[in-house]
């Protein structure tokens, strides 16, 4: 019984020394990796996805070799994108026409979102969700510099 008292009189008094403790200060400037406050993060201006049409849209330009092609046209009437329902099948998947850019034509996909079963390319159950990978663009200033180099 004696050796209860003990252990719970130091827990009290260790609760108490704890909670009389001065509390940690933490800066917001010492919060990330980059030392500066994390208010002074500029706000992004509003923007626009474009509004052209998907056939006049063409090809945007990658940021590196082997990058994923960029979308150029709005895709929020195509959402959601998930396996039950995904509008950019509709145009791109075309796996006949692997390789084959044609001027005003969609973009087929390309033979990495395909398997095969036997003779013919099926396309693979794990590429339903397009934008884990492409994008969609729009034109507007960088928020955070960047000195990333492609080439």
């Amino acid at each position: 019984m004696k050796r209860k008292s003990t252990l719970f009189a130091v827990a009290a008094l260790a609760a108490f020394g704890l909670s009389n403790a001065d509390p940690a200060v933490i800066v917001d400037d010492n919060l990330g990796l980059s030392h500066v406050s994390v208010f002074d993060t500029a706000v992004p201006d509003a923007f626009d996805y474009p509004t052209v049409d998907p056939k006049d849209a063409g090809v945007l330009p990658r940021s590196w070799e082997d990058a994923p092609p960029q979308i150029p046209h709005r895709i929020d009437k195509y959402l959601p994108l998930n396996a039950q329902q995904n509008k950019c099948l509709d145009c791109h998947e075309e796996p006949d026409k692997i390789g084959k850019k044609a001027k005003g034509k969609p973009t087929p996909m390309s033979e990495t979102h395909y398997v095969k079963e036997g003779d013919e390319l099926v396309l693979a159950n794990r590429r339903y969700v397009c934008t884990l990978c492409h994008t969609p663009q729009a034109n507007v200033n960088t928020l955070v510099d960047n000195t990333f180099k492609g080439d």
